[in-house]
């Protein structure tokens, strides 16, 4: 083979499919546990209506921040698409704040 036709292949658009969905998952697992977190701390605190769901907003725009940092903003090689970073789990995370949010309001304010 000619060295010219190694060097026109262009690898800048092949990915490791299993390192992008391990990226995910463990994605999603640090949403789940910062909703967590933030859910007790918000029962604990008593916020109440639409106050709880700003800091879980707050709480989930601080983690996708940091995250798009740590990939120094550059999302894509990490990612399937890189919106991932900023939407990937938020459903998941809203249904645990819910629930840890609701649960430790009752515990501390309630009983």
């Amino acid at each position: 083979m000619e060295p010219a036709a190694e060097a026109e292949i262009d690898f800048s658009e092949v990915y490791a499919m299993d390192r992008i969905a391990f990226n995910g998952r463990i994605l999603n697992f640090c949403r789940v546990f910062v909703a967590i977190v933030s859910g007790c701390a918000a029962g604990i605190m008593g916020i109440t209506g639409l106050g709880g769901f700003v800091a879980f907003l707050v709480s989930t725009l601080l983690l996708s921040c940091g995250l798009f940092l740590k990939v120094s903003c550059e999302p894509k090689p990490f990612f399937k698409k890189p919106e991932d970073i900023w939407f990937e789990g938020i459903t998941q995370a809203l249904m645990s704040y819910i629930l840890f949010w609701t649960l430790f309001y009752d515990i501390v304010h309630i009983y």
